[in-house]
């Protein structure tokens, strides 16, 4: 098994387990939504119908109210149509039976249904008496405890109704919490793995990439045999790397005579270049000074040189070059050093 598939399997085998994970997480998620919905289509209507009853309790009350100001008996028609619209309100939350308990809703009907007959009874006295009629403290009394009672009722619906709605969406959100918990247990197991595999790989290619990184840095620097060869049994991707560092060292070696001779001269002139003279001096000086023998070093320029490279150009300059060259060629001996600095 190469390096590479060592590597590569452990995180093979960690993406399909995370994305079985995310498949099943995407179907849950899908069914969470549904759920939701499910929540809303039955909530929000019941919320609403809770709401408006609210509301139309307010304007009821408010009937009453201006039928007694006012001594008009039209306020009580108001007042039974409202009426009629919170009993049909109850009937429909009946059919959410799962929100609200029928065994609620038939105390509400109750508590509302004595209050509404205390109202109503009250108002229609005063309109027919004119005011005359001598109030009955008891049904103010009643009126008053059922209008309490009603109106609590109605508040402590809405309240149980948005606790229950509460209560279903955080049911939800716990079930999409525990998927994000075991999603982020199988995340932290596979990065364990996946560095435990690398550490185990890494350690076992360790000498044989430090063979190879002391072998490539002889051949950087250049202070090394040539003939020196990696070895290296398994065909993995390191051996293929040997393989090849082994070929380099082969074409090094080939053309490292080449290479030296090049290096040493200047391609223009073919004499000597700069290079090979800063290393030929220190040592003619040297061995000067050690031999006590003369050391003569000529530096010569060829005069106006620009002028030849400004009005006939640069190539005919480096004939020049190449003319002055020969000529110091030709009348130096044997024991002359020419080089073009």
């Amino acid at each position: 098994m190469t390096i590479f598939q060592k590597m590569i399997l452990v995180p093979i085998l960690s993406l399909i387990l995370y994305g079985s994970f995310i498949a099943y997480s995407y179907l849950e998620h899908q069914r969470s939504n549904e759920k939701v919905e499910e929540i809303r289509d039955d909530y929000f209507p019941a919320l609403n119908l809770v709401n408006e009853n609210i509301h139309l309790f307010e304007q009821l009350r408010d009937a009453f109210k201006d039928a007694v100001l006012a001594s008009e008996s039209i306020w009580i028609a108001d007042a039974l149509k409202i009426k009629v619209r919170i009993e049909q309100n109850l009937d429909t939350l009946e059919k959410y039976p799962s929100i609200i308990s029928n065994i609620k809703l038939r105390e509400i009907r109750k508590d509302f249904k004595l209050y509404y007959i205390s109202a109503n009874e009250f108002a229609e006295k005063l309109i027919q008496e004119e005011g005359k009629w001598i109030v009955d403290e008891s049904l103010i009394q009643d009126i008053d405890h059922y209008l309490n009672i009603t109106n609590q009722n109605f508040f402590n619906t809405r309240q149980d109704v948005q606790h229950h709605f509460k209560e279903k969406i955080s049911e939800t959100n716990e079930l999409m919490n525990h998927l994000l918990f075991w999603g982020s247990i199988i995340s932290v197991i596979s990065m364990i793995f996946i560095i435990i595999v690398t550490l185990v790989v890494s350690i076992s290619t360790r000498r044989n990439l430090r063979l190879i990184v002391d072998r490539t840095k002889e051949l950087t620097l250049g202070t090394t045999d040539f003939s020196r060869r990696i070895k290296h049994s398994k065909k993995d991707e390191i051996g293929r790397f040997v393989f090849w560092i082994n070929k380099l060292s082969d074409k090094l070696e080939e053309d490292y005579v080449k290479l030296k001779k090049i290096s040493i001269t200047d391609k223009l002139t073919q004499l000597n270049n700069r290079n090979r003279t800063d290393q030929f001096l220190p040592k003619a000086l040297s061995k000067s000074f050690l031999q006590n023998t003369p050391l003569i070093l000529v530096i010569i320029d060829i005069d106006h040189f620009k002028r030849v490279n400004d009005n006939f150009g640069h190539l005919v300059g480096d004939l020049v070059l190449q003319h002055f060259a020969e000529i110091l060629k030709k009348d130096a001996t044997q024991n002359d050093y020419i080089s073009r600095w």
